[in-house]
């Protein structure tokens, strides 16, 4: 966030995927602006590499660190609790999601392992925490998305029916995403928080990318701004329902009400199991 000066002192900022590149970065961002950030991660190395990067050239900064597998009810239970113990608000949730799996892998919740990392576990997240969010309103909610999305079988998400594809897979996953936040919007918006959707650009080892567009790939710095801006700028206060990419609303040709719908009834229906 070069030249950009907010002050975030006094808020909470969950980060997950933090052990990631872009999200170590966010993590950075935020904790510069005197947030104090959860930094959330399924590895607990990454999760220590995230710290120690940041506490070496922030020693102030103000770290939570916690493992949080979005794949598992046990860890997502723990991560809850653990929460609840430690932290009174939560403005801001900064979703990084970037799992997948080159074979199907079911997870304790009898969905696709994907869809869980990428699409369930966030939504079961947003719900777990609705009380904290809505007591610390205005909040935000982002999720950071790849840019390749599509191929979405709503009446198939778990490839029960399909040949499994690890790609196909992952590619659904972030068109998921991306609805399901827009239905967030819709949804649970009346409660004073704010659902965007990101794509930080070509990333180096997003699973969708092609080897050519790699080569192409943003730094983990650039490609944590816009999520970090849609995180803390008063500019975009306020603004919810949307797809971004460097600072500027997308139009998303992915968008359809009627599957935002349906995958809301689908996700509320996996999330009894």
């Amino acid at each position: 966030m070069k030249g950009t000066k907010i002050d975030m002192s006094g808020k909470t900022c969950l980060v997950t995927g933090a052990g990631t590149p872009v999200g170590r970065e966010i993590a950075r961002n935020l904790a510069a602006m005197g947030a104090v950030v959860v930094v959330a991660s399924n590895d607990f190395g990454e999760g220590e590499a995230t710290r120690s990067s940041i506490v070496g050239k922030q020693p102030s900064a103000q770290l939570d660190i916690h493992t949080l597998d979005l794949t598992k009810r046990l860890s997502i239970n723990d991560f809850i609790d653990a929460f609840g113990e430690r932290h009174q608000r939560l403005d801001v949730i900064v979703f990084v999601i970037n799992r997948s799996s080159r074979t199907k892998i079911e997870s304790d919740y009898g969905v696709e392992l994907t869809w869980m990392a990428n699409v369930l576990g966030p939504y079961l997240l947003i719900h777990r925490l609705l009380d904290t969010l809505r007591a610390s309103a205005p909040a935000r909610v982002i999720t950071v998305v790849s840019p390749y999305a599509g191929g979405l079988n709503l009446e198939d998400s778990d490839f029960d029916n399909r040949s499994y594809s690890g790609i196909k897979a992952y590619r659904q996953s972030m068109q998921a995403a991306r609805l399901m936040m827009y239905g967030a919007s819709s949804h649970l918006g009346i409660h004073g928080i704010s659902f965007n959707a990101c794509v930080p650009g070509v990333m180096r080892g997003d699973p969708g990318a092609s080897i050519v567009a790699g080569l192409m790939a943003r730094s983990p710095s650039a490609g944590a701004e816009t999520p970090t801006w849609l995180a803390s700028s008063p500019e975009v206060a306020g603004q919810t329902g949307k797809l971004w990419m460097n600072r500027a609303e997308l139009k998303d040709k992915l968008r359809e009400a009627g599957d935002i719908q349906h995958l809301w009834h689908i996700l509320g229906m996996q999330a009894l199991r």
